[in-house]
């Protein structure tokens, strides 16, 4: 939801062109479609997942980011114990910190779309 959101907003602001952004998981499968309360979230949006694959985390994908972005602080600490070597500059949505909706009902997936909604302006400020 996250990439999908930001994707929408550096469409709104005309900086497509500047940035790639991607997703991946840290027990993410590979290939599968975004779940039915992801889409279901971004739909009332006005956005779609309907391309929108998994991808499971790497560090060859860390290593060729110029900034990795977790939901909350406990996904970077878990990032870092998996790759403690990737020289990626990490931060944290934290304010407030995005819980994962992931195996929620439609309520988990709406509040963490808010959330992560709310802070995407000052993400992008930061980019």
């Amino acid at each position: 939801m996250a990439e999908c959101m930001l994707r929408a907003l550096l469409e709104q602001t005309g900086c497509t062109e500047e940035m790639e952004v991607l997703s991946a998981g840290t027990y993410a499968l590979s290939g599968a479609p975004a779940s039915e309360g992801a889409q279901r979230a971004m739909a009332r949006r006005g956005l779609s997942l309907a391309g929108h694959r998994s991808r499971a985390v790497s560090g060859a994908l860390l290593e060729s980011c110029s900034l990795i972005v977790g939901l909350s602080q406990s996904h970077i600490a878990q990032l870092r114990m998996m790759y403690p070597h990737c020289p990626t500059p990490m931060t944290a949505f934290d304010d407030p910190p995005v819980s994962d909706p992931y195996g929620g009902d439609d309520a988990a997936y709406e509040q963490a779309a808010r959330d992560i909604q709310r802070q995407l302006p000052a993400l992008l400020q930061r980019l």
